[in-house]
């Protein structure tokens, strides 16, 4: 082992000191942070090569509390703040997360309903995150905006130290976070609601959900890790206020908690003030409370002592056995989709960085891909592998398994299997090739900075940090894993060194086939897991009077009621006032623009490249490709999904398929293909933005993929020619294998993210693009995929589709050079390593072009899918009721209203879209997540086609959630009357709006994706600049012309993603329209059997 190999505890006090196995900061980087008063040095790490960052550890001298403060190489990057809170739970009643959010229900300094929102609606932030796990609890926000940095500090500090949950005239708090009782008006009905039971009920109705609850509650008896912090509804429903406030108290203390700052010096700076002032100030209230109880503090009578109590142990692998249940997941209907898993907890100790590596490969090899040891044992039984490694916690866990069992029985097998083939690897070792593309695989992981998600890099540090900080451990540890990576590297591809592969060996042996630290879980498909839930929380209602007497009960009830007058009643303008703003003077005058050098006819060839410079990708380059599909039939582009797959999976007459994707995870960092349609933005002759006629768009085959550049990247860019080129394409069996993962895919998405496809279903009503977008990735897609999965399987049709493939993969292999596109992203030396692959791609890779006439430009010439793309939406829009519902297993509701605004060539206003931000983000989040308790609502336009769509996910009713959006037009003009400008919000939204256009700082995976679209839309900088111009010159007069635009919007369409039950109680109320109902088990809504 090396000498990292063994934990480091961060010491809690003294002096400055540099560990003598990091390198010392450069002295006269002007990046490096010098320190702050208020903060006495703990430990002065230095510059960090994993994380291209200089870091100091701190800690503030009057409470203890822990800080880290990090200044990147690349200061471009947004301005991060996060702070964290040891808050260990030991029941199922949902603690952590309702005292998270009754947090930001109002502080003492911003007495607001909703403080956190209404910075954030009209602010420029870039990211806002709050989230609950067994042990902490943890807020975060980055903004590119000093001054909005530190108004965002000051509101999120003074939620945290001074919220107002505690307050006796605000009990209504628990019942909006918590739990409550409501009476149905029209039928007196007593049901349940809160934000935390519909989160908890919403929740457990996923599959993935399921397993993990099953795993945790098994493998962590009496731990903490054997609670969900979320909750369970029916202990969500024994919590009361008084528990809340206990759990506040508690663990929410300045010694129990970790901040960390991360952006430019001068952020670092406000950073650590804004800290000291909130925390000071805490200090002094919590002293001056202290001399009013006798000199006894909150947390001695509460007998905790912090950090002590906070900290959580370790659950000792000895003390649990293996267990095996049977676990339901709700299903659209009792099929052959059964599910085997095996879950193991890895350790019952700190891990070393050794540790960390060695399972990271292991996982990788064993499960971590389709080519992966156990996915390739188990491909033939099932449709698809599940796999999953958690590193959140101090105790790690790792599952796998197999999904798409056609038995029950199936998992005995596939349990046997993955038994022996991990028993066969112990005795013989990994193969060389897998270990290759795991050792590559893990790499990535390490050096690429970037999120998959879109989330700024200082979050993903704080995440990735906390990992060790908040077991009080040196937070470094998690950033400086390169050098034991490639220590270990060296030894595992030294044929000649033993030492590697026994480590692993015996590490994986030891965590996984002698652990008794197992859960198996035989997952199997309910149908009536949704209707058991509704059930038992009727019988719970009708037993209430068990739990409480009739004085309780009437108490929960005259909560609600203040809840209620609370919500109807709105915050007052003077406590409206008392939120910090920014006004348009304090943003720049320009918008961001990406630095991006397009490069015509590259190595003399048709094909167009841009190159985009940043600061700093750690010498990875990041590739986007696309090929021109415009010459393909209409008919055929359902498809392309498919066709995507095969592409990427499918394999080529000289390789197998496991041999692409080895492939594909030795030389890249992971690689995907998916059909693109966009349309081209048209402009008038002040370059202000017009919603285009519909035959102006662009169709792509993308391929997004990235490469260490140091190592020249030839394979990438031979591996893009050999998935366009060489790929078989109508292998049958290959075929049925990814149908039945697409609609096993999108069953499980439309369960979890139905909002999603509720938005997609409105956009596929109003333009060819949308109609296009929703037949690939929405419920379109899923009926088809399921049409084509029966011709696959069907001996008498099965050559027909294959030659559907076939051709539709011809016509992309004749496309022309000039419907190529390449877009490179990286720093300097990334940049100038890949140019010899680039060369080589373009000279003597790609074929020839086998289409003779270049490509016209779509924006000025008519699109060819353009007649027969619309007599088939038309067709489909005549048979299609626009007030759909879609029933799947769920017990709340995504909900959508859209409608177009504007004809084609009108101009959108960048004004106009100020006021979309102002009802999405005042008036929906309000009225539908604070007041009803859905996850969240929101509004938007659309600026291609000119559509308004408002959106809600995971909102308890769909009557109520429909009547808000139908009074958005009222609730507009009621804010602007009486007023001769524009009220204090709508000047906010403004702003918010603003902070959307310039959005975040594009971390490197993403600037080269963005700017590849913006050349394709043939958008243009001084468009963006006229827009982003507008909003900030909106008047009270636009935002009332928008109003009055929206009362009388054309084409109105619903969708729905519900179940039964829920639609029929909108029925109910849904006097003159009511919503036609499609299952999602069957080929079209309406329904039908008709083919693809």
């Amino acid at each position: 082992a090396s000498p990292s190999a063994s934990p480091s505890t961060l010491p809690s006090s003294g002096p400055s000191r540099t560990p003598t196995d990091l390198p010392s900061p450069v002295p006269e980087s002007p990046r490096i942070f010098a320190g702050h008063p208020a903060f006495t040095e703990v430990l002065n790490v230095g510059y960090v090569e994993g994380a291209k960052a200089n870091i100091t550890m701190m800690s503030h001298t009057k409470s203890g509390m822990s800080i880290m403060t990090v200044v990147p190489n690349d200061v471009t990057q947004d301005a991060t703040f996060g702070v964290s809170f040891r808050t260990p739970i030991s029941d199922n009643r949902g603690l952590a997360t309702i005292t998270e959010h009754a947090i930001q229900a109002g502080s003492k300094t911003y007495p607001v309903k909703d403080p956190i929102n209404q910075l954030q609606a009209g602010s420029l932030q870039t990211h806002l995150e709050t989230w609950s796990e067994s042990d902490r609890t943890s807020f975060t926000f980055a903004s590119r905006n000093l001054k909005d940095f530190e108004n965002s500090m000051a509101v999120m500090l003074d939620g945290i130290f001074f919220p107002l949950l505690g307050e006796a005239d605000h009990e209504w708090i628990y019942r909006q976070e918590g739990w409550r009782l409501e009476i149905e008006d029209e039928t007196s009905r007593l049901y349940i609601s809160g934000n935390a039971y519909n989160r908890a009920r919403a929740s457990q109705m996923f599959p993935e959900e399921a397993l993990d609850d099953f795993v945790h509650d098994r493998l962590f008896k009496e731990h903490t890790y054997g609670y969900n912090p979320r909750g369970l509804w029916n202990e969500i429903l024994s919590g009361v206020r008084e528990h809340m406030i206990e759990f506040y108290n508690s663990w929410y203390h300045p010694s129990n908690g970790r901040v960390f700052c991360y952006g430019a010096p001068e952020y670092v700076n406000a950073c650590l003030d804004s800290v000291d002032e909130a925390v000071t100030r805490m200090l002094k209230d919590q002293a001056n409370k202290t001399a009013e109880t006798d000199g006894v503090s909150a947390l001695e009578e509460l007998g905790v002592s912090l950090p002590q109590d906070s900290k959580v142990g370790f659950k000792m692998l000895n003390t649990t056995n293996s267990v095996e249940e049977r676990v339901p997941y709700p299903s659209f209907e009792e099929t052959d989709d059964f599910r085997l898993a095996i879950s193991w907890v890895l350790n019952d100790e700190a891990m070393s960085q050794r540790h960390e590596v060695a399972w990271y490969l292991i996982y990788e090899m064993l499960i971590g891909s389709a080519t992966a040891t156990i996915a390739k044992e188990l491909e033939t039984l099932g449709d698809d592998y599940i796999a999953k490694l958690n590193t959140d916690l101090q105790q790690w866990t790792m599952t796998m398994g197999v999904s798409g069992l056609p038995t029950e029985a199936s998992a005995g097998e596939a349990r046997t299997k993955i038994v022996n083939k991990l028993a066969e690897i112990s005795q013989n070792g990994f193969d060389r090739e897998a270990m290759a593309a795991a050792l590559n695989k893990v790499e990535f992981k390490l050096r690429d900075l970037n999120s998959c998600d879109g989330s700024p890099q200082g979050v993903v540090m704080f995440k990735k940090v906390l990992r060790k900080w908040n077991y009080d451990l040196d937070p470094t540890l998690a950033l400086n894993l390169m050098d034991e990576f490639q220590l270990l590297r060296t030894q595992l591809e030294d044929p000649d060194n033993v030492e590697g592969m026994e480590f692993i060996l015996e590490l994986m042996t030891k965590g996984l086939s002698d652990n008794t630290a197992q859960a198996i879980a035989t997952i199997y498909p309910s149908a009536e897991m949704q209707s058991n839930v509704e059930r038992n929380e009727i019988i719970w209602l009708n037993d209430s009077d068990q739990y409480w007497d009739k004085a309780t009960g009437l108490e929960i009830m005259r909560e609600t009621a203040e809840l209620h007058r609370i919500q109807q009643q709105g915050d007052s303008a003077m406590d409206i006032a008392t939120i910090p703003r920014l006004s348009p003077f304090d943003l720049p005058k320009e918008a961001f623009e990406i630095p991006t050098t397009i490069k015509e006819g590259v190595f003399d060839s048709d094909l167009t490249m841009l190159e985009n410079l940043v600061p700093e990708s750690n010498n990875i380059a990041y590739v986007d490709f696309t090929i021109d599909i415009s010459n393909m039939a209409f008919k055929d582009t359902i498809l392309l999904p498919l066709i995507c797959r095969l592409l990427a999976e499918a394999g080529t007459e000289r390789k197998s398929d496991v041999e692409i994707r080895q492939h594909i995870d030795l030389y890249t960092g992971g690689l995907t293909v998916e059909p693109l349609v966009e349309e081209v933005y048209e402009f008038q002759e002040d370059n202000g933005y017009k919603v285009d006629s519909g035959k102006h768009m662009i169709t792509k085959i993308l391929i997004r993929t990235s490469c260490f550049a140091e190592k020249g990247c030839a394979e990438l860019f031979n591996l893009i020619k050999t998935l366009i080129y060489d790929s078989v394409i109508d292998e049958r069996d290959k075929v049925i294998n990814i149908l039945q993962d697409i609609v096993d895919d999108l069953e499980d998405d439309i369960q979890q993210h139905g909002h999603v496809f509720t938005t997609r279903r409105i956009e596929s009503r109003y333009t060819l693009p949308g109609f296009i977008r929703e037949q690939w990735f929405g419920i379109t897609q899923l009926y088809k995929a399921r049409a084509a999965l029966l011709e696959a399987e069907d001996d008498t049709k099965w050559d027909a589709l294959g030659t559907r493939l076939l051709v539709a993969h011809d016509a992309i292999k004749r496309t022309h050079h000039s419907g190529l596109l390449l877009s490179i992203t990286g720093d300097e030396k990334a940049i100038s390593d890949l140019g010899g692959a680039v060369h080589m791609f373009v000279k003597d890779m790609l074929p020839a072009s086998a289409q003779r006439t270049p490509f016209p430009d779509f924006g000025k010439v008519e699109h060819p899918w353009v007649i027969n793309g619309n007599l088939a939406m038309n067709k489909e829009m005549e048979n299609e009721d626009p007030f759909t519902a879609f029933l799947t297993p769920t017990l709340v509701n995504d909900v959508g209203r859209g409608g177009f605004l504007y004809q084609p060539g009108e101009h959108i206003s960048g004004a106009h879209m100020a006021a979309v931000q102002y009802i999405g983000g005042f008036f929906l989040n309000e009225k539908i997540r604070f007041n009803l308790g859905a996850s969240q609502a929101w509004a938007q336009l659309d600026l291609d086609s000119g559509v308004v769509i408002y959106q809600s996910e995971e909102t308890p009713s769909i009557y109520s959630t429909l009547e808000i959006f139908r009074d958005a037009t009222g609730w507009v003009q009621r804010q602007l009357d009486g007023h001769e400008n524009l009220p204090v919000e709508a000047q906010a939204a403004i702003i918010g709006m603003v902070g959307k256009m310039d959005g975040s700082a594009l971390q490197p995976n993403r600037v080269g994706h963005v700017a590849l679209l913006q050349y394709l839309k043939q958008d243009t900088k001084e468009g963006r600049q006229a827009w982003r111009d507008e909003a900030l010159k909106a008047t009270k007069e636009d935002f009332m012309f928008f109003a009055n635009r929206l009362a009388g919007w054309g084409g109105e369409s619903l969708s729905a993603i519900t179940n039964q039950g829920l639609l029929d109680q909108a029925h109910l109320k849904m006097e003159n329209r009511t919503m036609t109902s499609c299952h999602l088990t069957g080929f079209k809504c309406p329904e039908s059997t008709e083919a693809v």
